[in-house]
């Protein structure tokens, strides 16, 4: 079952997201210290042209003398989050839908480091519930597998495939409910107007 130990170690590799409240305390950050930070939090390819190219873009507003606010910091964080499983243009579109326009806080509906704050904890959770989740996981495999006359080596590979399987179908279903949930809004008008 080594596959599976594998699976289940890079799983509890993974940092909670509330280490990052702490950096969404400081009124600014330079663009190196948010790299870092997005990097810990969602351990991705995220660099500083990732970020420039979101302010191109105008998913943030332009820093203010090279440095981030805690408010970009934190839109940053999010989409940072976002982009491994939407297109930037529905990260953008989500996170629009509860702060309008994304290069202007003032129109915010609730501030983007109160949101973070408010997503990183719901989402620890959910990750305890996850890992407990995969936890069980190998057991419903192997129980699954326990009439198949396999090697041990043979029944440890078919195993950790049969878990990555249901772990993309549950990321594939999630962001399939996400990405239908996002037209849905689409239809009803822009994020922001009252329908």
């Amino acid at each position: 079952m080594n596959h599976l130990k594998e699976i289940m170690e890079i799983a509890n590799h993974f940092e909670p997201k509330k280490k990052a409240l702490p950096y969404l305390e400081l009124d600014s950050m330079m663009l190196s210290q948010v790299v870092e930070v997005a990097h810990r939090v969602a351990q991705n390819d995220i660099n500083n042209t990732h970020i420039q190219n979101w302010v191109k873009r105008k998913y943030l507003p332009n820093p203010q003398k090279k440095k981030y606010t805690r408010e970009q910091v934190a839109n940053i964080l999010l989409i940072n989050d976002l982009r491994n499983i939407l297109s930037l243009e529905e990260a953008s579109q989500l996170l629009s839908f509860v702060n309008l326009n994304l290069e202007d806080n003032s129109d915010d509906r609730i501030n983007p480091a109160k949101l973070y704050r408010y997503y990183s904890e719901i989402f620890d959770l959910s990750q305890k519930d996850w890992v407990t989740s995969l936890e069980q996981l190998p057991k419903e495999v192997n129980q699954i597998l326990a009439g198949e006359d396999l090697s041990e080596d043979d029944k440890d590979k078919v195993a950790a495939t049969l878990v990555i399987l249901d772990l993309l179908a549950r990321a594939n279903l999630y962001k399939q409910i996400a990405q239908q949930w996002l037209k849905n809004i689409s239809r009803a008008g822009t994020p922001g107007e009252e329908s």
